[in-house]
């Protein structure tokens, strides 16, 4: 078993926030032996792998160091593809695929919290189409007019409380991902638009 087997091990039952009591009992082993497990003493059984990657929520290749992706996407998946350069739904999709990668790699909170920036960005777009009849206002519950105010306070407080994570920046060299290159191109342009049309007063706002 290699040292990053063990290393990951240990940040994973840290990241789950349980002791390494609770978790040998959870796996089926003895704190001692999961000790020696995290301390890269003692290699595990195929069969505790596979506990331990259902108890973890990762991929067995995850935990064995062979793959960065705990969702186990493929490397093919997570490189450059045709029409990653044109802003489309798919797009999109792979930016934040992409980016919740490089997010749940460095802490698994962070991959949570970012799970719920996404589906406050695709309420407030699910919100909208109520609004305007693609989809029955029925499905909310919450008064319209709160809305905006309430997912915008929302966003605010779950981009405050994004825990910070010292990540290996080196690991994630090379260029960058085009499909994140083109969402940040266009989302930025439509911002500069939308500055463009505000009085001077507004901007310093």
């Amino acid at each position: 078993m290699s040292l990053l087997s063990a290393e990951r091990l240990s940040e994973l039952r840290q990241e789950k926030g349980v002791s390494q009591k609770s978790a040998a009992a959870d796996l089926g082993v003895s704190q001692a032996l999961l000790s020696h497990y995290e301390k890269g003493i003692r290699e595990f059984s195929l069969d505790f792998l596979s506990r331990a990657a259902d108890y973890y929520e990762v991929t067995a290749d995850y935990i064995l160091g062979r793959s960065d992706s705990r969702a186990g996407l493929t490397s093919a998946y997570l490189e450059d593809i045709a029409g990653d350069e044109q802003f489309s739904a798919q797009t999109v999709y792979r930016a934040a695929i992409l980016t919740h990668e490089r997010m749940n790699a460095g802490s698994l909170q962070a991959g949570e919290k970012s799970d719920l920036l996404y589906a406050i960005t695709v309420y407030r777009t699910l919100f909208c189409a109520a609004q305007k009849g693609y989809i029955p206002k029925r499905w909310f519950s919450l008064p319209p007019r709160h809305v905006r105010a309430l997912t915008i306070a929302l966003t605010e407080d779950v981009t405050d409380d994004f825990p910070e994570k010292n990540v290996n920046a080196r690991r994630y060299g090379g260029a960058e991902p085009k499909s994140i290159e083109t969402l940040i191109r266009t989302v930025e342009a439509a911002i500069r638009k939308g500055a463009s049309s505000l009085t001077p007063t507004e901007k310093e706002v």
